[in-house]
């Protein structure tokens, strides 16, 4: 069989673009096969022209069939809406230096939702040892980068559909006392407090500050990064203590999204910050908020939850999503 043209399959972040050639022999044919990856720092390039100039270097237009652009926050027509985004994002721009009319755009979270279908084992660290399998239901994904990024992939009767969701910024909802005094400081400080704020790269650092408030100290890092590096050398007390909160939360936040959309099918995480702190993850209380669900403990006890740790998922998903559906209305 004749492989199909490829789909230029564009994963953008608010700190790395990830993008890749991505083709298949035929409509049903699984894996894809990336034919070329390569991941860019936002902060690098004045833009997303910058990079697909750098990307196609040395390939002919003709070449590629159709793009699929998955992104972080909305389009609303063709331009990109994300506070997160370091420039302006244009699908008109991207037609016109690709030459192909055929361009589709996604929430960033729904294409790793989407690319969940073609994990394999070596692809996720088991974070639930109590789950046996999977049932057939929703999938969820949730994870913390640059922001909050969520999304569930449903079955229906001919292909899944992955929804696009705004978890991130939905309220914070602190449950023990010192997440309460936290809380009452971030809520001095800015107002409405989402999950985002706590859960993000940026919500890391808030944690830190808010958590040396409530203990009468000093804030002395001052970047995500350091944090998480102070705290993983097994140096840093206060560090280490904001880590272990972050995860401690980031549990409770999944449990809920799991309960939310009945995700029997298996919870994954994803995000830039995760795979950093794999080991730290797996130690922590994660899985005992995940749970702590009152009544509904058995339920979340049976969801099998992993880790992601396939860096070209969101390329492959954007690509998949594109090809099932064959068309961008």
């Amino acid at each position: 069989m004749v492989e199909q043209a490829p789909v230029l399959a564009a994963d953008i972040g608010g700190t790395h673009s990830r993008l890749s050639l991505i083709a298949r022999v035929d409509r049903t044919a699984r894996p894809l096969t990336v034919r070329k990856y390569q991941k860019y720092r936002n902060g690098e390039y004045s833009g997303l022209d910058a990079i697909l100039e750098d990307f196609l270097a040395g390939t002919q237009a003709s070449d590629i069939s159709a793009a699929s652009i998955a992104s972080c926050g909305y389009f609303m027509g063709d331009d990109l809406i994300a506070a997160n985004m370091p420039w302006r994002v244009s699908l008109a721009d991207v037609r016109k230096r690709l030459g192909v009319s055929d361009i589709c755009a996604i929430n960033d979270f729904v294409a790793v939702a989407y690319g969940t279908q073609y994990l394999n084992p070596a692809d996720v660290v088991v974070l639930n040892r109590r789950a046996v399998r999977p049932e057939r239901g929703a999938v969820a994904v949730i994870g913390p980068g640059t922001g909050l990024g969520a999304s569930v992939l449903i079955q229906g009767p001919s292909s899944p559909a992955a929804l696009n969701t705004e978890a991130g910024q939905a309220a914070f909802a602190p449950e023990t006392d010192l997440e309460i005094e936290i809380y009452k400081v971030l809520r001095q400080r800015l107002g409405f407090v989402s999950v985002e704020h706590v859960l993000s790269g940026p919500g890391l650092l808030n944690l830190y500050q808010a958590l040396a408030a409530v203990n009468g100290r000093e804030a002395t890092l001052e970047v995500p990064e350091a944090i998480s590096e102070a705290a993983l050398s097994g140096k840093d007390k206060d560090a280490e203590e904001t880590l272990a909160l972050f995860c401690e939360l980031l549990g409770s936040a999944a449990g809920n999204f799991a309960l939310s959309y009945g995700a029997r099918g298996g919870l994954y995480l994803a995000g830039g910050i995760l795979p950093k702190i794999r080991e730290f993850l797996v130690e922590s209380r994660f899985m005992d908020r995940f749970v702590a669900k009152g009544a509904m403990a058995p339920f979340l006890e049976a969801i099998p939850v992993n880790l992601i740790e396939h860096g070209q998922l969101g390329v492959i998903g954007a690509a998949g999503w594109y090809m099932d559906s064959l068309s961008c209305s």
